[in-house]
């Protein structure tokens, strides 16, 4: 198969180098530094299972859309979520006179990005997806580190009877690669799932320097990330898919046999980058407002993590 994944960070890498391996053609969408670097260098890649180390194909988003579109299934967005808007935009000019579409798939943190992918694409085409219990982040420039088992979770907004086939067809390929895909009509559900772990752990492991698994385990910091989760499940209700605080308890007690992780925020926090604030604990934020609530753990930890950090960005 013919794939296109948008970012080379942890999580992009990830999976194009799996399905690379696998025998498939993969070619990763770039920016700045990056492109230079990996038209020069090969990409390594370590996980307690292999290790990768090879030249990968690059491209800018200019070249992409020079590719012909009718010869790819699918193209991953696997890029911070901030960008996912500009990126659409893109691949909507690339896609517009085209009878032959390739899948769109995301792999981002955060609830939205799917819908806004939908402004753009066009909608049975767009498919929702995310990655549990893996961490992976870039070490230094080429150099990207993986750990934990591999659960991807993928769900059409749309469900057709072509996508479901495509799904199948995906997950016949992912499971060759030694790791865990379920697919699920209820994709929804499942984001926001897992924005309640974000929500958890993410902002307060930046902020407070620690592990997920060091500050669920603590009887003073686990109250703190109970209340994050639960808030993140009450501003569930307002896009109707209605977590309960006894789902978000369940989740909660199940996240403490997790493996310990350093998540994204503390790592883009160490490498100087743009941290999801927005796109996790804004979201639960401007939820909970909705509904006349005031998500105050949420708001505390984002806040301080914000001010602290644009101090040190100064």
């Amino acid at each position: 198969m013919n794939f296109i994944v948008i970012g080379a960070g942890g999580v992009g890498s990830f999976y194009g180098v799996i399905l690379k391996m696998q025998g498939h053609n993969v070619k990763f969408v770039v920016r700045g530094k990056n492109l230079e670097y990996f038209k020069n260098n090969k990409l390594k890649l370590t996980h307690p299972n292999f290790t990768f180390e090879e030249y990968i194909d690059v491209l800018d988003i200019n070249e992409l859309k020079q590719l012909d579109i009718n010869n790819i299934d699918a193209v991953f967005l696997a890029t911070k979520s901030m960008s996912t808007e500009e990126i659409c935009k893109d691949l909507a000019l690339w896609s517009k006179d085209s009878k032959k579409l390739p899948y769109f798939i995301s792999l981002q943190n955060g609830v939205e990005n799917e819908d806004k992918m939908l402004k753009y694409l066009k909608q049975e085409y767009v498919i929702g997806g995310l990655t549990r219990l893996i961490a992976a982040h870039i070490v230094k420039q080429g150099l990207v580190d993986a750990v934990g088992e591999v659960q991807t979770i993928l769900g059409a907004l749309v469900p057709t009877n072509e996508n479901k086939l495509f799904l199948n067809k995906l997950k016949e390929q992912l499971d060759k690669t030694g790791t865990t895909t379920i697919l699920t009509d209820n994709i929804r559900l499942e984001l926001w799932k897992k924005l309640i772990i974000n929500n958890g752990v993410n902002a307060i492991c930046a902020l407070l320097e620690e592990r997920s698994g060091t500050l669920i385990n603590d009887e003073k910091t686990s109250i703190l990330v109970y209340n994050l989760m639960k808030e993140a499940a009450l501003a569930s209700n307002v896009v109707g898919v209605n977590i309960s605080e006894n789902d978000a308890k369940e989740m909660f007690d199940l996240m403490k046999s997790f493996e310990s992780i350093v998540p994204s925020m503390w790592v883009d926090k160490q490498n100087n980058r743009n941290l999801e604030l927005e796109d996790i604990c804004g979201v639960v934020i401007k939820n909970c407002k909705k509904q006349g609530i005031d998500a105050a753990y949420t708001r505390s930890v984002s806040t301080i993590l914000e001010v602290l950090y644009n101090k040190s960005r100064a």
